[in-house]
């Protein structure tokens, strides 16, 4: 039996290359991140942090690109509340939270202009998931249909998600979907929470998925509440 340990992974992309070449994944006993780099068409650019075991760190590090894998630290049934995907946070400490999520699921077992993103609205029945696979395929469903009404020119299976995490506090989550992981990359190390590794993208505050610089830098579309009410009717999954 193979014991996981806790694994954060800073997630880049190319700003203008279609897959990022620059790779690094870091071990840890919690989390990951890399810093941003603008120089050039095959430049690297931050775009937040994952939390991961150990087995992650090293597949992805041997690929060269993030991915799903057998015993990745995956959401499972009922935490895939954007849908499915590699979810990333603008967060060290909220990920260093999911890292030790995955640690307790499978210890003990073996974006720029090519990337459409859309900011999903808080409160409309359109952030969440459930155990119950029906009610999760409405979920879905509803996320699709608005993603379909506020960018119709977008692949809704290729469309970034993003939103808050703490309405209060503002951090913030995304979630890469699956068909296109393949243009990220990530940068792994160990961190205890307290000090982030030297090079390393300190993260929120200052980095925010939320923040008007962030926003407006990656085209973010904006919440529609009406089109999320369109949706979700369509839906009933509120």
């Amino acid at each position: 039996m193979f014991k996981f340990t806790l694994a954060l992974a800073s997630i880049t992309f190319t700003l203008q290359g279609t897959v990022c070449r620059h790779f690094a994944v870091a071990y840890t006993s919690l989390a990951a991140g890399v810093t941003e780099d603008k120089g050039g068409p095959d430049a690297i650019e931050f775009i937040g942090f994952h939390g991961g075991n150990s087995n992650d760190a090293a597949v992805w590090e041997n690929q060269g690109s993030i991915s799903n894998h057998a015993n990745g630290s995956i959401p499972v049934l009922g935490d895939a509340v954007l849908g499915f995907g590699i979810y990333v946070t603008d967060d060290p400490q909220v990920a260093l939270t999911f890292a030790k999520q995955s640690i307790q699921v499978n210890n003990g077992t073996t974006p720029k202009d090519n990337t459409n993103k859309v900011f999903v609205p808080e409160n409309t029945g359109l952030i969440g998931d459930s155990t119950d696979s029906t009610v999760q395929a409405k979920f879905e469903d509803a996320r699709t249909k608005y993603i379909n009404i506020v960018r119709p020119d977008a692949d809704a299976s290729s469309t970034v998600r993003v939103a808050l995490i703490d309405q209060e506090v503002k951090t913030g989550q995304m979630v890469i979907p699956f068909p296109i992981t393949q243009q990220f990359n990530a940068t792994c190390f160990t961190y205890d929470g307290n000090t982030l590794p030297a090079g390393i993208h300190n993260g929120f505050p200052a980095f925010a998925f939320n923040s008007h610089k962030i926003r407006s830098h990656w085209k973010i579309t904006p919440e529609n509440e009406y089109a999320a009410q369109q949706a979700v009717q369509v839906g009933k999954c509120a």
